[in-house]
């Protein structure tokens, strides 16, 4: 009998279904029979040899790292698009800014010459 009462794990499936399991959920193996519940010996779930195949151990704890760590990236790289169309829009602006002085300059010159 394998007993294992807090280790976040990933469960595949006969069918190739995977199901991520949390350091909350206990489980045990016995006789080939998998039993999953929140307590240790409170069972709610037992699944049959028949149905699951390979229990890959850590795999539910790395999986929420990897999503923090993908979510982290994406909201960084938000910020920086962010920051690059403020930094793009500043640009524009101070160019439009330069155009316009540019411009009313030639105005005033022509005016000049009037």
């Amino acid at each position: 009998m394998w007993v294992f009462t807090s280790m976040a794990f990933k469960l595949t499936y006969i069918d190739g279904q995977e199901d991520t399991y949390d350091d909350d959920t206990k489980w045990e193996v016995d006789d080939g029979v998998l039993k999953l519940g929140r307590g240790d010996g409170d069972w709610s779930v037992l699944v049959s040899p028949g149905h699951w195949a390979t229990i890959e151990l850590g795999k539910a704890t790395k999986e929420k790292k990897d999503k923090k760590d993908e979510k982290a990236d994406k909201d960084e790289k938000a910020d920086k698009d962010e920051k690059a169309d403020k930094d793009e829009k500043a640009d524009k602006d101070e160019k439009a800014d330069k155009d316009e002085k540019a411009d009313k300059d030639d105005k005033d010159e022509d005016d000049d010459d009037s």
